[in-house]
């Protein structure tokens, strides 16, 4: 009994601390751009170093999170230099612009995107957050002789567990995303239709292939995918004049 009454008495510790802990909260939005180009940069990790939670910003580099005033908060990018900023008093709005890293090329030849190291790269940067696991019920009952407090957070709904289960499935996401941009490119479905910009824009993702099909696709699956998806396009702009 006594140990129950204990565990309860945290459970409302814990909720309590919770509370304070999220009302002193700010929102930080904005956009991360090139530095030089002062364009949106799609896909950057920002990360709170003190939860280890963090977000992606949008296809037009957009980005929202929210943190205690004084987190530091680091973005970071494949090809860019990573920066840091202090999270202010107060919720604003503040642009992050990221400088391109300058390597060195000699007598390298330039070749096209490799997938497989983009992928294995992205998930060793960010390998915390593809491995990890929702707390089950075995983790509470394992965790609970030992470890009361923690055994308890994995019964309450948490804010820091939900962003990491969120970021963890944006990156899935962009990362299947990333795939199809690989194998349904510009320039594979260009030779294929003879199509040019914007036409060729349009047609690519009106019939953009799913993940799945990619997945499973051969290199002739994918070719006879295109060649009849160009056959309804045709057919639909010739009933439209």
């Amino acid at each position: 009994m006594i140990r129950f009454l204990a565990y309860i008495g945290a459970l409302f510790f814990f909720f309590f601390i919770c509370q304070q802990h999220t009302s002193a909260q700010v929102r930080l939005s904005g956009m991360v751009a090139d530095q030089e180009t002062k364009t949106g940069l799609p896909f950057v990790s920002i990360v709170n170093k003190r939860t280890m939670t963090g977000t992606l910003s949008s296809e037009s580099g957009r980005y929202y999170i929210e943190a205690l005033p004084g987190d530091t908060l680091e973005f970071s990018m494949l090809s860019y230099a990573q920066r840091q900023i202090v999270t202010p008093g107060m919720s604003t709005t503040q642009d992050v612009y990221l400088q391109r890293r300058l390597f060195e090329l000699q007598g390298v030849n330039v070749k096209g995107i490799n997938h497989t190291k983009d992928s294995l790269a992205m998930r060793q940067e960010y390998g915390r957050y593809f491995n990890y696991k929702k707390p089950g019920a075995m983790d509470v009952l394992k965790t609970l002789p030992a470890n009361p407090i923690t055994a308890l957070t994995y019964l309450v709904p948490s804010k820091t567990r939900k962003r990491k289960e969120q970021f963890r499935e944006q990156l899935v996401y962009w990362e299947k995303e990333k795939y199809i941009d690989y194998r349904y490119s510009p320039e594979l479905v260009a030779k294929m239709t003879k199509l040019q910009s914007p036409e060729l824009d349009s047609f690519m993702h009106k019939y953009r292939p799913g993940y799945q099909f990619l997945n499973d696709a051969s290199e002739y699956d994918l070719l006879l995918f295109i060649k009849q998806s160009f056959e309804d396009y045709q057919k639909a702009k010739a009933n439209k004049q």
